[in-house]
């Protein structure tokens, strides 16, 4: 990749449902006249989904399914981002990773040979929903802490639904960060300027701050870091329902990728998506009124009419829920196969 050099690159992260790929797509709206992006996306789950959301905005795409990018899927990371310098040569790329994924491990493998040089690593953008301040699951989660901690730019997402302690809590919050502290911004729909991207990176001593450097050491010792992934990627017939599980950091994820043609009673998934408790529920999916992406998180959010696709495209649903959630995840599975409609 020597012919490569200096290709400006953010990690856009944040954890589960904050608007990490709503965001891509607003920086995406901005790109300057002329300029080739790419996008690297990262899904916890074994089927992606974020990448059909991004499928109609012209931008050369690669998907990582199948775990957080710092471990199982770090060879594949490495694959998938050399394949988008060599064969696309972008004037920018942009690396969404999973909402479960730690930024440490990334950043350190963009810094370093082959990529020292090849890349220059610019603002990593964090987004945050300041409501998850007020929860000990989110709050003591360290994935959640440390890209918090890692950002250089730090998006306060959905300030529309902050009451005023959550708002209280957050400026306390930032009030209470270590200096250097990075741009704080409060916004709804995760509206983000193109400018932030070029921000410096804030300099913090040479080294990362303790609880990265810990997850480094004790990723060097175990490559799984309480990671349970089932990787069987030979490719499913076309007509089958395919259900697969992820496992890791305390959340459990099914994904599920219908054939080729299926079809979802509306009525019964409008029920499945209202009813759903879990931390996120995002999808693409072919009803008996059109085609609807799923996105709901925390309680929030269900089916939203979008265009079909301009080409085949498997239906396919992903759930995302604490471990202890299984009774609800079977439940879920039940309520979508009754679901199904008959193919034609």
């Amino acid at each position: 990749m020597a012919q490569h050099r200096d290709i400006p690159l953010n990690l856009i992260t944040g954890f589960l449902g904050v608007g990490k790929t709503t965001a891509i797509r607003h920086l995406l709206a901005q790109r300057p006249e002329g300029e080739h992006w790419a996008v690297l996306v990262n899904e916890f789950g074994e089927i992606g989904v974020d990448g059909g959301l991004l499928a109609d905005t012209g931008v050369a795409l690669e998907e990582i399914p199948g775990g957080c990018l710092c471990c199982v899927s770090a060879q594949m990371f490495t694959v998938g981002l050399n394949r988008l310098i060599r064969s696309q040569k972008p004037d920018r790329i942009l690396i969404e990773p999973t909402g479960l994924g730690h930024p440490a491990q990334i950043i350190r493998t963009l810094t370093e040979p082959p990529y020292a040089g090849v890349l220059d690593l610019r603002a990593t953008v964090t987004l945050m929903d300041a409501r998850h301040l007020a929860s000990p699951r989110h709050r003591e989660h360290p994935t959640w802490q440390d890209q918090i901690a890692l950002a250089d730019v730090l998006l306060a997402n959905k300030a529309d639904l902050y009451s005023e302690d959550d708002r209280e809590t957050l400026h306390a919050y930032v009030a209470a960060m270590p200096s250097p502290r990075p741009l704080v911004v409060e916004t709804t729909q995760a509206r983000i300027e193109r400018e932030w991207l070029d921000r410096p990176r804030l300099e913090r001593g040479g080294a990362l701050f303790p609880e990265a450097r810990a997850f480094l050491d004790a990723a060097t010792e175990s490559t799984d870091h309480d990671h349970d992934h089932d990787h069987d990627h030979a490719a499913p017939a076309a007509d089958e329902w395919v259900t697969i599980d992820t496992r890791g950091d305390g959340y459990i994820g099914r994904s599920w990728l219908m054939p080729e043609g299926q079809v979802v009673d509306h009525a019964t998934l409008a029920r499945l998506v209202d009813t759903f408790t879990g931390d996120r529920l995002k999808g693409l999916v072919a009803t008996d009124q059109g085609w609807h992406r799923i996105n709901r998180v925390d309680g929030h959010g269900g089916l939203e009419p979008m265009a079909a696709p301009n080409t085949p495209l498997r239906p396919r649903i992903e759930a995302i829920l604490p471990e202890s959630d299984t009774a609800a995840l079977d439940a879920l599975a039940r309520t979508l196969d009754a679901a199904r409609t008959p193919n034609p």
